[in-house]
């Protein structure tokens, strides 16, 4: 699960009504996770998220690039977020451009960073491309 070779295959698809991996308060996580399911982070995350579905929790903190389908922040976010739905609650705190098909910014949610929209016709491997250009530049 945690692994800085990227030439690992992806996991199997999870079944939905799997429940969600939880990453506890004390927990500190420095590389790169893939999931294919849900994943609550409560602790700290310093590098590459390539995941479904993420929830940072309001004392979560990621400090690196989250490449997801579905994200929902509560706590902290220090870079990128490439994500087709994104969830700004009230207690977000995020550095970084977002790069998002459709979003929801709560009132009292902070963002220090751009904002934009993908059209419908744009997918995820087109924000793939858009993270490789930012790596180069």
């Amino acid at each position: 699960m945690f692994s800085k070779n990227k030439n690992i295959q992806s996991p199997a698809i999870v079944n939905k009504n799997s429940p969600p991996s939880i990453i506890g308060g004390d927990v500190v996580i420095q590389g790169n996770v893939t999931s294919q399911g849900l994943v609550q982070l409560d602790g700290k995350f310093e590098g590459e998220i390539h995941i479904h579905s993420l929830s940072v929790g309001e004392l979560g903190w990621v400090d690196g690039i989250i490449d997801a389908q579905e994200v929902v922040i509560k706590g902290k976010v220090t870079g990128a977020i490439h994500a087709i739905k994104v969830t700004l609650e009230k207690t977000a705190d995020v550095s970084g451009d977002i790069t998002h098909h459709s979003i929801s910014i709560a009132s009292g949610a902070k963002v220090n960073g751009s904002i934009t929209q993908i059209n419908e016709e744009q997918k995820v491997a087109d924000l793939n491309s858009k993270k490789a250009t930012e790596k180069a530049g």
